[in-house]
């Protein structure tokens, strides 16, 4: 028994991001709004809202430095497409893939401790 297209879709998605710890997509939580600039779900567990934060800080960091998807890939090594799922927010990003982009952006885009901490 396969399922609808929504069910195969989110069996393939818990495959491919087991990492998740069952967590739906981010994109999935989102209450009003279009993703990243909407409200997640009162509920929604804390990847959706670190997915929502990175998503918007990405936005804008390629926005500002003018660096398209292919391009910032080009820079990291990291698919167009990957890229682009973290910006739509129907993925995790893990911290490999955080730290390429932090590097190739010149910027953070997650909060860092304090250098004396």
């Amino acid at each position: 028994m396969l399922g609808t297209d929504a069910d195969i879709a989110d069996r393939r998605y818990r495959r491919l991001m087991s990492r998740g710890h069952g967590d739906r997509p981010p994109v999935a939580y989102l209450a009003d709004g279009v993703w990243p600039d909407g409200q997640l779900i009162a509920d929604a567990p804390p990847s959706a809202s670190a997915a929502l934060h990175l998503a918007r800080e990405l936005h804008v960091a390629m926005e500002e430095s003018r660096t398209g998807q292919r391009a910032l890939a080009a820079a990291t090594g990291i698919a167009h497409t990957t890229i682009g799922r973290i910006l739509a927010g129907t993925v995790l990003c893990d911290i490999g893939t955080l730290a390429k982009l932090e590097h190739a952006l010149g910027r953070p885009l997650w909060p860092h401790p304090p250098a004396d901490s």
